[in-house]
């Protein structure tokens, strides 16, 4: 009931939430048609190139709610690239590579180029707290953060997989779930301007 309230006092968030589960159902079914359920491991390399070392967009990265929007809809045009280490581009991406160019792509946001790096980048957040846009951080090989993918809602989050390339996991999943080290915000949402009311000047006539 408090949700049925909330729309009807704001039309523009429930526009923002069909068109955001509009986008997660049309990702789910590429998921579906693209890859089977197999498992796999993902491999992050952890050298990289001097050029990586910018400057950095400052924490949070402040956006309005409907970019999320945005950045579902990019990350569905990505769906089955394939992996390739050090990869940033559409001809290849690793994990965090994948990360950077959905953040560059759809916020201008010039975010650390490793999984580690990010890790520590953002604002630990809990798991029960996690919202769209947020980070997630796996141990792979059981030692340092070395995975990351970007949580899109309901437990599911977009990756590059070494095997499968950009596809979708599932925190509920026991591969996920015993992988998780932690997850991170860098994305505040900016709240839309009231609308004011417009005041009729003298002489104008009252709409019917």
């Amino acid at each position: 009931m408090h949700s049925i309230q909330q729309a009807k006092e704001n039309p523009e968030r429930t526009v923002y939430l069909f068109h955001a589960i509009t986008v997660l159902c049309m990702l789910v079914c590429i998921q579906l048609s693209l890859s089977g359920c197999s498992s796999s491991s993902w491999v992050q390399g952890d050298k990289y190139s001097a050029k990586y070392a910018k400057k950095y967009t400052p924490l949070p990265i402040r956006i309005p709610e409907n970019k999320l929007v945005t950045m579902l809809e990019k990350i569905s045009s990505l769906f089955g690239i394939e992996y390739r280490w050090g990869g940033e581009s559409r001809g290849g991406f690793d994990c965090s590579g994948f990360v950077q160019y959905v953040y560059r792509d759809t916020f201008d946001a010039h975010i650390p180029r490793t999984s580690a790096q990010l890790s520590e980048y953002g604002k630990k957040i809990a798991p029960a707290r996690l919202r769209r846009g947020d980070l997630v951080f796996f141990r792979i090989k059981g030692g340092a953060i070395d995975h990351v993918g970007i949580y899109l809602g309901w437990d599911l989050f977009a990756h590059a997989s070494k095997s499968r390339g950009i596809s979708m996991g599932n925190l509920n999943n026991k591969y996920y779930r015993t992988r998780f080290a932690k997850a991170v915000r860098l994305l505040e949402i900016i709240e839309p301007e009231p609308l004011q009311p417009k005041h009729l000047t003298r002489g104008q006539d009252m709409p019917d």
